[in-house]
């Protein structure tokens, strides 16, 4: 078995693969260790698959040994070991040495990353926290580097070596990044990187860095700061130049507001309605007296116009007076007449608005009137109603004619005629509308069946 030389470290082992041939007769052979103290058996365990096999002429078998050192051992632990075989027909050793030693280590590094990103606002700094974990088989410390990098070389502090860190412990790292005031980058991924200075081996994770940016505020400031340092202000007030250049532009848009204003809020003309709101019959009218009055120092013209803001129209407007003239602080009335029209619809309204317009300023003055319908009611009824031609036979085609009248005083809309033949629907007229006092002649054609021909005509 080769090697027949091997380190391991304390509680590790070596299994030895020994194969035993013959080359005489059929033999039993016995497999012994030797060459070791009870003390030194005592530091070790020695496990034998196969203490007696039997070989054939020629034949082979295998046997497995298995050397594991105590968890105690100390480094330079020997083991001198003679494997034996003894059979009839003869004997045959072998030798081997099994130490305890640091050569032996499997190295290992677990890194445990944060359990979530960072969000960072620019000009700030944030810390992430990693874990080593050392993963190394045997019991001794082993060192480790650390290196960290920003994607964007961003400033960096963190712990760059941890010495003597034992199997199966961790130690913590915190590593804070910098994030840059001036900065329009809106992510960063930073590397860690551990590194055993005795297995040299490494290990790398990555996580990313969100960047909150500057807000609308902050963005201002940075506007500001940046005019006045193009006008020369830092020069005279430092770092209150930005704060001196704000107040002056908010003096200057505070009079340019309380101007605006001034302007806004100047009337050239008032309007006074005492009753804005009126309910009538579908036959009368409306009427709104307004009074118009000059609120300016000169003698002005003013334009008056009526406007229809309403779904409907079914409505008519009129106005008394469409132009006047009046001297500083005088007044006039102007009479607004609604009217609705025959095809006014219950509960129906309209909203007018008036409005005043001065000559040669575009500014106006508008009030708004509203109108609403009482006591509308269409009502429909028949007039005469007679078919032609007045005999006919199965499958002529006979046309019913009728009178359909509003006798209401609203608009009849959406009206619907259907024409039903012993009970069943043969033809109908939709979306009839009937003025308040009108008529519809309806002319319907069906076509005659065998036998008795009951008409029931139907109007919703």
């Amino acid at each position: 078995a080769d090697p027949s030389n091997e380190k391991v470290v304390p509680g590790g082992n070596v299994k030895y693969t020994i194969n035993i041939t013959s080359d005489s007769e059929d033999d039993t052979v016995k497999i012994t260790t030797s060459g070791f103290s009870e003390e030194e058996k005592e530091d070790w365990g020695i496990e034998i698959s196969s203490e007696s096999v039997s070989i054939s002429k020629d034949g082979k078998e295998t046997v497995n040994v298995i050397v594991t050192s105590d968890t105690l051992a100390a480094d330079g632990a020997k083991l001198e070991v003679t494997f034996v075989a003894i059979g009839s027909t003869g004997k045959d050793t072998f030798d081997a040495v099994v130490e305890v030693s640091e050569d032996a280590v499997e190295y290992d590094i677990n890194i445990i990353t944060p359990s979530s990103n960072k969000t960072i606002r620019h000009g700030e700094n944030d810390t992430y926290h990693f874990k080593i974990k050392n993963k190394n088989t045997g019991i001794w410390s082993d060192d480790y580097q650390i290196e960290a990098s920003s994607e964007h070389g961003w400033n960096l502090s963190y712990k760059k070596i941890v010495k003597n860190l034992y199997p199966n412990n961790e130690s913590e790292i915190e590593v804070t990044i910098y994030v840059p005031k001036n900065t329009n980058v809106t992510s960063d991924k930073l590397t860690f990187t551990v590194t055993s200075e005795n297995g040299d081996i490494s290990e790398t994770v990555n996580v990313t860095t969100t960047i909150i940016g500057p807000n609308l505020l902050e963005n201002l400031y940075g506007f500001f700061e940046s005019a006045a340092e193009s006008l020369g202000l830092d020069g005279v007030f430092g770092s209150y130049a930005p704060h001196f250049l704000v107040a002056m532009l908010f003096i200057i848009a505070f009079f340019i507001i309380i101007i605006m204003i001034f302007l806004l809020t100047t009337k050239f003309v008032k309007i006074t309605c005492l009753e804005r709101i009126k309910e009538i019959f579908p036959n009368e009218v409306a009427s709104f007296e307004m009074i118009i009055q000059n609120h300016t120092r000169k003698i002005r013209s003013y334009e008056i116009t009526a406007l229809v803001n309403s779904e409907s129209h079914n409505w008519t407007t009129s106005l008394d007076l469409k132009k006047i003239t009046l001297e500083p602080g005088k007044s006039k009335p102007v009479v607004l007449v609604v009217k609705p029209t025959d095809l006014v619809k219950p509960d129906e309204w309209a909203e007018i608005n008036i409005a005043v317009n001065v000559e040669g300023k575009k500014k106006s003055e508008k009030m708004a009137t509203m109108t609403m319908i009482k006591g509308a009611k269409a009502e429909l009824s028949f007039g005469s109603v007679f078919h032609w031609p007045k005999t006919f036979k199965e499958g002529d085609r006979v046309t019913s004619s009728f009178k359909l009248e509003n006798k209401g005083n609203a608009s009849a809309s959406n009206v619907s005629v259907v024409l039903y033949v012993n009970n069943e629907e043969k033809n109908k007229v939709e979306d009839i509308t009937i003025p308040a006092g009108g008529y519809a002649d309806i002319k319907i054609p069906w076509i005659a069946v065998k036998g008795k021909n009951e008409i029931e005509i139907v109007v919703r």
